[in-house]
């Protein structure tokens, strides 16, 4: 073998180990890449995992509320203040961002204040008022909820205009003609979203 055939051969040589770095270069750069992607992935099932754990246990609690009964005023057998909480504002923001129209009607009847609650099959007041609001809806699409003793808050989905107003008036007339004070009644309606845009504007009708 001539000088020149070993030059050669170590330039192959050479030119064959740089060809073999480039390549263990590139499959390190794919093993980072592709340990990142499983990293970023296993990231994401956690998260998920996580999530899915919270609405499980969310739904979970949700449906233990009505085992327990905690989300039925039992004087009046509505919705109670508790699910008034979990739902009210939820489901109005759902209502703003999906642009579907909303009857909200929110009513006071300042008298019930006074009474006591006379246990769950007492045929009193509050149960009669329960009684008018729930026959003038549709159960189980309409939500009606006890805000507080005096308060009261009715949301009707898929509703036009003119219906609502024809609900309100039924449920006004009826309730004036059963309270004790019918003067002291209030009522008000709102067609979502055109006559609220968001839920703070709700707010100041609360006590």
């Amino acid at each position: 073998m001539n000088e020149f055939d070993y030059e050669n051969k170590v330039k192959v040589l050479e030119e064959e180990n740089d060809k073999l770095k480039g390549l263990i270069k590139d499959y390190e750069k794919e093993i980072k890449e592709i340990k990142e992607a499983l990293d970023s992935t296993n990231k994401l099932l956690e998260e998920y995992n996580t999530f899915a754990k919270e609405e499980i246990n969310a739904y979970s609690d949700f449906v233990q509320g009505f085992v327990e009964r905690k989300y039925i005023d039992p004087s009046t057998r509505v919705y109670s203040r508790e699910f008034f909480d979990k739902i009210f504002f939820l489901l109005l923001e759902k209502a703003f961002e999906s642009g579907n129209n909303y009857g909200l009607l929110l009513i006071k009847i300042p008298e019930l204040k006074e009474l006591k609650y006379e246990g769950e099959y007492h045929k009193g007041p509050e149960m009669e008022i329960g009684r008018i609001l729930r026959r003038n809806v549709r159960l189980p699409l309409d939500l009606i909820m006890r805000y507080s003793k005096s308060q009261f808050a009715v949301i009707i989905p898929d509703i036009d205009e003119e219906t609502l107003f024809k609900v309100l008036d039924r449920i006004k007339y009826q309730l004036k003609n059963f309270v004790k004070s019918p003067e002291t009644l209030e009522i008000y309606s709102f067609y979502l979203p055109k006559d609220l845009t968001t839920t703070k504007e709700i707010l100041k009708y609360f006590d």
